[in-house]
């Protein structure tokens, strides 16, 4: 699957030339994991294009990501994170590792979970439905909040980052 051209965006107070900064754009996506070995990069036409760089500039930080091994060329295919490329570090808890904190006395409170929410099966069609996380999809604005979501998370992590958990903890926090 092809990385969204959208995940990729120049900082305006970045150090550095622009190849420079889109090679380190790269590698610390690599680095962080967001960037899996195999997956492929935006074609160079299209980067440069939503960037608003020239072409050359892109191709000339592809080649030197391609020569460090954090790319991979495929003829006429385009560049995909190399299989050789560096592994984002695994953080393992120490086995001994004890938690110092009683969260029980820090908290100070607990919290039963209360009641959830009980809502009509017909609430979208009320006037005025005032239901706790519910969107009126006729006024909310998708398109500029995809684009928005897109640029922050990057495609993958939207469904998780749309959905509705009113009534259980978010699987990620757990």
């Amino acid at each position: 699957m092809a990385l969204p051209v959208e995940t990729f965006f120049l900082q305006p107070d970045a150090q550095g030339t622009l190849q420079s900064q889109i090679q380190q754009m790269i590698a610390q996506g690599i680095l962080s994991g967001r960037f899996r070995r195999g997956e492929k990069l935006p074609s160079t036409r299209k980067l440069a294009g939503h960037l608003g760089l020239s072409r050359i500039t892109v191709t000339i930080a592809y080649t030197e990501l391609l020569a460090n091994d954090y790319l991979m060329s495929k003829g006429r295919s385009g560049y995909y994170v190399s299989d050789n490329a560096p592994a984002p570090p695994a953080f393992t808890p120490a086995p001994d590792t004890v938690d110092a904190v009683d969260w029980t006395r820090a908290i100070g409170q607990r919290f039963s979970g209360g009641v959830t929410p009980r809502k009509p099966m017909d609430w979208s069609q009320y006037r005025y439905p005032f239901v706790y996380g519910q969107t009126d999809q006729t006024l909310f604005d998708h398109a500029n909040w995809r684009l928005c979501a897109l640029q922050a998370l990057g495609q993958r992590d939207f469904s998780a980052m749309a959905a509705d958990y009113y009534d259980q903890d978010d699987p990620q926090l757990v």
